[in-house]
């Protein structure tokens, strides 16, 4: 996939790759190419189905097209998600240090005074939610390598979280259809992430859900010893480094299932299973 970057002064920025035009926002450069490095070597060893030979049926070469397109969309939408991702923690990043705090002098007591800031608060949420989505995307890649992930149960499969003993826990039952069908490792390594660092992303976004806004979210704290940025009052935790080691987590976590999982299957990826 050929990309190319375009500056015109008197256009917005944009970038070519292949077919398509995507407009840039300079408040996120430095994440925008990043989406483009994740699963390009996967896609090198199943991103085109093999060529025809005389010995193929219609049948198989209509199912390898359509594993074909069903991969390459699954790609695609797990980039954009990826995207979606970095430009809420690019938001997030950009209003932090420079916060719309009134450089007036303000008519208050200094000892603390919370300040809120909105868009914090709303790509916070969105930034909850596109990991979340990713997670759900993600499973759509996963169950082309793992057929026993196609359930006609879209509640079952995926990071929605499953009832265990009256809590909902992410990914259940994603890792309860592997395990099923023998796929312990995986299952295992998917659990062990879930405890690790899904789960309080389900917990926080299901509280946002259900009570409009992150209680333990300490804002912008205005005081004697100036101005301390967002950050979670019960573990003391910045915001943005939260964010931030999330996204590390989920690299991690990709980069994992990709070598440990898929590489080895990606040479029957087009055989008819």
């Amino acid at each position: 996939m050929s990309t190319s970057i375009v500056w015109d002064k008197n256009m917005p920025r944009y970038k070519i790759i292949g077919n398509k035009i995507q407009l840039m926002d300079t408040r996120f450069d430095h994440y925008s190419d990043e989406a483009l490095s994740f699963f390009s070597k996967l896609e090198s060893l199943a991103g085109s189905p093999p060529p025809i030979a005389l010995t193929d049926t219609q049948e198989l070469t209509e199912w390898r097209n359509r594993q074909w397109k069903e991969f390459s969309e699954a790609i695609e939408n797990c980039r954009h998600k990826i995207q979606a991702i970095n430009y809420s923690i690019s938001l997030i990043e950009s209003e932090i240090k420079n916060p719309p705090i009134p450089r007036f002098k303000l008519l208050m007591d200094l000892e603390e005074k919370e300040f809120f800031d909105d868009i914090v608060l709303f790509e916070f949420e969105s930034f909850l939610f596109q990991i979340l989505s990713f997670m759900d995307v993600f499973v759509h890649l996963l169950k082309l390598f793992y057929p026993v992930l196609n359930s006609k149960d879209k509640y079952r499969i995926g990071f929605k979280g499953r009832g265990v003993e009256g809590r909902g826990v992410a990914g259940k039952g994603t890792s309860d259809a592997l395990r099923g069908a023998g796929e312990v490792e995986l299952a295992d390594y998917i659990d062990d992430e879930v405890e690790k660092w899904i789960q309080v992303i389900y917990d926080l976004r299901n509280e946002i859900v259900h009570h409009s806004r992150v209680r333990n979210l300490q804002m912008f704290l205005i005081g004697k010893n100036g101005l301390n940025a967002p950050k979670f009052s019960d573990n003391g935790m910045d915001l943005l480094e939260y964010c931030k080691n999330t996204y590390e987590n989920l690299k991690i976590f990709l980069n994992n299932i990709d070598n440990d999982f898929l590489f080895s299957k990606a040479d029957s990826f087009y055989e008819i299973k």
